[in-house]
This record gives structure tokens, sequence and C-alpha cells, in this order.
């Protein structure tokens, strides 16, 4: 990389959610890049890398049972992700390490107490509930479904200034995911 160049790093996110079955977040970010306010960040510019992700943002509230016979759910399959800050892996990391005690846990009694076949680790989902991810998650969970009150963005808006900024999470109440 040349050091008398600043290198810059673009993220567009497109929730899944989206009313337009049409939409084509590829062909939205590329639009995005070519918008006059935008397309000078880039001119002559020199692409080093590029990704893409799909991430389950669904919520507190769409957490699902996180054990089953034979496994457990982790990190962005159980719905582990912080919307506001868009970032996961520190709770897939957890949840890996609490499914792991869990699992292990449940290995280690003797053979003649439980079959092997089908093993449920079922106090995953109470390791999760006592630990900091799940408190983390709590204090997120009205972020996203704010935004989808009749108000739309403006609803979410008004809910990060009025609730999200100064309670973190403490409000009385939890929003129904639609």
């Amino acid at each position: 990389l040349d050091n008398d160049q600043p290198l810059v790093h673009v993220g567009y996110v497109i929730g899944l959610n989206y009313e337009n079955p049409y939409i084509n977040p590829y062909q939205e970010f590329q639009r995005f890049k070519t918008h006059p306010k935008i397309r000078s960040i880039f001119e002559n510019g020199k692409r080093v890398s590029y990704g893409a992700r799909a991430l389950n943002e669904g919520g507190f509230q769409a957490i699902p049972k996180l054990s089953f016979p034979g496994g457990c759910l982790i990190g962005c399959s159980a719905g582990f992700l912080n919307t506001p800050k868009i970032k996961g892996a520190h709770t897939a990391m957890k949840s890996g390490m609490i499914a792991a005690e869990s699992i292990f846990k449940l290995l280690s009694k003797p053979a003649k107490e439980h079959t092997r076949k089908g093993l449920e680790p079922s106090d995953y989902e109470l390791r999760i509930k006592n630990s900091w991810l799940w408190e983390e998650l709590y204090n997120v969970r009205n972020f996203r479904p704010s935004f989808a009150t009749p108000l739309g963005i403006f609803g979410g808006i008004i809910y990060t200034a009025l609730y999200f900024f100064p309670f973190r999470g403490r409000e009385p109440f939890t929003l129904r995911n639609r």
C-alpha cells in the first residue's frame, strides 16, 4: 500500500427484511459508490479486498431454544448479534465456550448415566442466560424493533435518543419484533 494515499474502508448494510422483492444489495452498493457526493472518494482508487456477509439480526426477541439432542446453537446461528454495534464475534466466541463447557460436563458423567447418542446439553441455555452475553443482548433488545414502528426510521431515532442512550437497556418495556 502506498503510504501517501489514504486507505478507505466502506461498509453498506441492507436489512434482510426489506419489502422490495427486487432489491439487489450488490447493485445498491454500486449505486451508492457512484453518488456525486461519494464518487470522488473512490476515483483513481485501488480495491485491496472486499467481502459480503448476511447477518442474522432478529435480536433478543428472536433467540430460539438453544439446545437440542446432539448439539446447540451458538454465535450467529443463535442470533447473538449485537445489532447497534453490528458486532457478533465476541458473542460467538463466548457462546462457543459456554457450549463446550456444557458438553464437557455432560460427557464427563459416567457412561451408565447416559447414552452418547443424542445427548442434549440442556444446561447450556441457563449458562447463556447467566452470562454477560445475555445481559448485553438484553440491553439492546429494543434497538432493532424501534425502527419497525409506524414512525419507521424516525421512530428508531427517537427511541435511540430518548431511551437507548440514557437508559442503556434498562427501560421497563420490551418492544415486539414485527
